[in-house]
């Protein structure tokens, strides 16, 4: 595991700590969230767009983003924010 990776998936966690009102441990990255915590339903996964948004410096497409699938869980929003820096970068290297 790089240190990236760690203070990335920190970051998300730490930012849905927030909107869930809880402490996200490592361990539990891979578990879907509406499964773990009660509280994690719609409207609580676009508070989550927008406090990793924040967070992380993103943007994240409502509709294209497939929220159900790619904020279902830790892992797979650190999987969007990848894709997104990644986009980014070569957005950024081209002009």
């Amino acid at each position: 595991m790089t240190t990236q990776h760690t203070d990335v998936a920190a970051a998300i966690r730490d930012a849905l700590g927030e909107v869930l009102g809880t402490t996200l441990r490592p361990e539990d990255d891979d578990l879907a969230l509406n499964e773990r915590y009660e509280r994690y339903d719609s409207l609580a996964v676009i508070d989550a767009v927008g406090a990793v948004e924040q967070a992380l410096g993103v943007s994240i497409d409502l509709v294209d983003d497939d929220l159900r699938s790619s904020f279902a869980s830790v892992a797979s929003i650190e999987r969007l924010v990848a894709r997104k820096k990644a986009d980014l970068s070569v957005l950024d290297s081209a002009f």
